[in-house]
């Protein structure tokens, strides 16, 4: 009987050494890391990932790859920058030497080392969040400098309703956090203007979306804060203060832009933005 010889596996041989080739490249290059990449965080508040671990004191939130050099050195170019702190650079020019500082190493300041005495408080001072006094420091998973809108806002109301310059913003975060009114990778929480202001000194009222009220909560001596959705100041959510009046139009204080308190803002401009509104009082 005719036997039919088996021709040799050619093709599985052929694969099996494929195979065995690339496994042999994975397990050498496995666990290899490139140490020129920095560390980038996100604070979550654009694309975040809920499960994505957040920065400790013991990690910061950006490590470079070169050595610590002064905040807006030359070493620095903005494609280095993450992407909230790359924002900041490309929508504020003011804030350019802070973002780029962001990629240096900084030592925790502590609220009672920033001196305030010579704010002049006839009227609602003007801070912002990047301030390199405090915007450095660790506040709700970020820097301070990226995610303290809230506190910055409540502090300037504070010290110019109260009169006390020790409850810089700073002051505020720390006392935020002590008590629960922010989260990391999400910012300041809402109830800071409401609950929180107790603690400050200061009495708050949720107001109605009305500028009738708005304007009745100005003319008696109070001040307004504003949380904001996307549009003119910010993509994701950002607070705002209201100071006053002028011809009709808003005096405000955005503790991100200056060029934002620069101008008066009309209630048409601003009411498809509001998410919620507070009148601040001292108690």
């Amino acid at each position: 009987m005719y036997k039919r010889k088996r021709r040799p596996a050619t093709g599985c041989l052929a694969l099996i050494l494929v195979s065995l080739l690339i496994s042999v490249i994975l397990l050498s290059s496995a666990g290899k890391k490139d140490p020129r990449k920095p560390i980038i965080y996100s604070s979550g508040q654009d694309t975040g990932d809920p499960s994505e671990p957040v920065a400790t004191a013991e990690h910061s939130p950006v490590q470079s790859a070169t050595p610590p050099t002064t905040p807006g050195s030359a070493v620095h170019t903005p494609e280095e920058l993450p992407e909230q702190s790359r924002k900041l650079y490309d929508r504020v020019p003011e804030a350019r030497e802070f973002a780029l500082g962001c990629l240096d190493a900084h030592d925790e300041p502590e609220p009672e080392d920033i001196d305030l005495s010579y704010l002049d408080l006839t009227s609602v001072p003007d801070l912002h969040q990047w301030d390199e006094r405090w915007g450095y420091a660790k506040y709700a998973g970020n820097f301070f400098g990226l995610s303290g809108c809230g506190p910055t806002c409540m502090s300037m109301a504070a010290m110019y309703l109260t009169g006390d310059r020790s409850l810089n913003p700073l002051y505020v975060a720390r006392y935020a956090e002590d008590n629960g009114y922010c989260y990391d990778g999400k910012g300041t929480a809402w109830a800071l203007f409401t609950d929180g202001a107790r603690g400050l000194g200061l009495s708050s009222r949720e107001l109605p979306l009305e500028k009738s009220v708005i304007d009745s909560a100005l003319q008696g001596g109070g001040l307004v804060a504003l949380v904001l959705g996307p549009g003119d100041f910010t993509d994701s959510g950002h607070f705002i203060l209201l100071i006053g009046q002028e011809n009709g139009d808003y005096i405000i204080r955005d503790p991100n832009n200056p060029r934002n308190t620069a101008q008066t803002w009309t209630y048409e401009q601003l009411k498809l933005q509001i998410r919620d509104i507070w009148s601040l009082k001292k108690m």
